[in-house]
């Protein structure tokens, strides 16, 4: 099943500062890696060092990897819209569109960094 998040509610999670590798795809030829900034179960913010063309409320998908117990990556996956761009560093996002298990693995990690296991 995939989750649609609320378009309206961008800042209403608690934010977690994150240094995990994000690539961010827009239609099927343009492909930018980046490192999130932080992230929340509706949002993230995503540093690039090249220049990317997109405006706010452009359609990108998104995958974070994440490190688990075991050395390998889990990658999360979905869809998202550009909410505010920080020439020079980044821009944010809020999650469209994400599988169960790709909310699931991030809730997770929200609830790990929250009790600082």
């Amino acid at each position: 099943m995939t989750n649609q998040f609320p378009i309206n509610d961008q800042r209403g999670q608690p934010r977690v500062n994150v240094e995990f590798p994000a690539t961010i795809s827009v239609g099927s030829q343009i492909s930018v890696k980046g490192q999130l900034k932080d992230l929340s179960l509706n949002s993230a913010f995503v540093r690039i060092k090249n220049n990317i063309y997109l405006n706010i409320n452009d359609e990108v998908g998104i995958t974070i990897q994440l490190p688990s117990n075991d050395d390998t990556v889990i990658e999360v996956q979905g869809s998202a819209r550009i909410s505010r761009m920080v020439p020079g560093e980044g821009f944010a996002v809020y999650f469209t569109k994400m599988d169960d298990d790709s909310l699931k693995l991030i809730k997770k990690l929200l609830q790990k960094s929250a009790t600082g296991i």
